[in-house]
């Protein structure tokens, strides 16, 4: 997936030239119709029709740079989320609410994953926030590699990222949705210490061709449910919702077979120390 963009600057720019050829252009028109071409030397007429155009351009297309510029943040800041330069809850809502109704409308697939860190507050208590937006960013840039062009992605919550996947069904969501957790659960993320950890995710997936959802908020409510089930049912797992299959979940390292559904106190501390635990380069 790319980067958002909002090219505003761009386009103020050449507005700004083209309105900057109204000065010259029309004082051509003016000229003609008063006939004051004739009244002066022609040499000093081109040369003043130069040094307006020239002028007029210069002017009015660094004042159309400098309006795109700032246009351009504003955009930004009410569409992008300035941690992780994704779409932030805004736009994500938006574009749901456009993507479910073109499904509804034109009875397609549409697709949405939730995911969010396991055990996050443990990395901003133990090495304190800069060192979760260090998280935060690779997370994303990690998601962000993996989605498809035409995909939405964007960072919903604190630690929780989502996805709208239009024309896909829920298999192919779970698919992605497995591709994350196992690129996220493989990546070493450098903190700005020197300290190196591993993180985890959890994932819900849910689609329109396995559920009933009659809005964009019922469809969230129902990805939410499946994020939250596999949350409960031992973390660091694909949940996906309208089906009972088990969810995916991987060995632990040092274990063989699939991670134990039971998260009892002991093995959650167990946990949180091998997800979390760190070591200086």
């Amino acid at each position: 997936m790319e980067q958002p963009e909002v090219g505003r600057t761009g386009r103020r720019f050449r507005q700004g030239l083209v309105l900057g050829l109204g000065a010259p252009l029309g004082w051509a028109a003016v000229s003609a119709v008063l006939g004051l071409w004739g009244m002066a030397d022609a040499g000093f007429q081109i040369l003043l029709f130069a040094y307006m155009t020239c002028g007029s351009l210069l002017v009015f297309g660094a004042f159309g740079y400098i309006i795109g510029r700032q246009e351009q943040r504003f955009a930004e800041l009410s569409l992008v989320d300035h941690l992780t330069r994704l779409y932030n809850t805004r736009y994500f809502h938006e574009t749901l609410r456009a993507e479910f109704a073109n499904a509804k409308r034109y009875v397609r697939p549409l697709c949405l994953i939730l995911l969010d860190l396991d055990h996050f507050k443990s990395v901003n208590d133990t090495y304190g926030h800069p060192a979760g937006d260090a998280v935060l960013r690779t997370v994303a840039a990690t998601v962000a590699a993996l989605v498809r062009e035409g995909d939405t992605l964007a960072r919903v919550g604190g630690e929780e990222f989502a996805v709208i996947m239009p024309q896909t069904d829920s298999h192919g969501g779970e698919i992605l949705a497995e591709r994350i957790r196992q690129a996220v659960r493989e990546r070493e993320i450098l903190l700005p210490e020197g300290q190196r950890i591993g993180v985890r995710v959890s994932l819900g997936v849910a689609g329109l061709d396995r559920i009933e959802a009659d809005s964009a908020t019922s469809l969230f409510a129902r990805v939410d449910e499946a994020l939250y089930e596999a949350k409960q049912s031992g973390r660091d797992r694909v949940v996906v919702a309208g089906t009972s299959e088990t969810p995916f979940a991987c060995p632990l390292p040092g274990q063989n077979g699939s991670c134990p559904a039971d998260a009892a106190a002991a093995d959650e501390m167990e946990t949180m120390k091998r997800v979390f635990g760190a070591h200086d380069e």
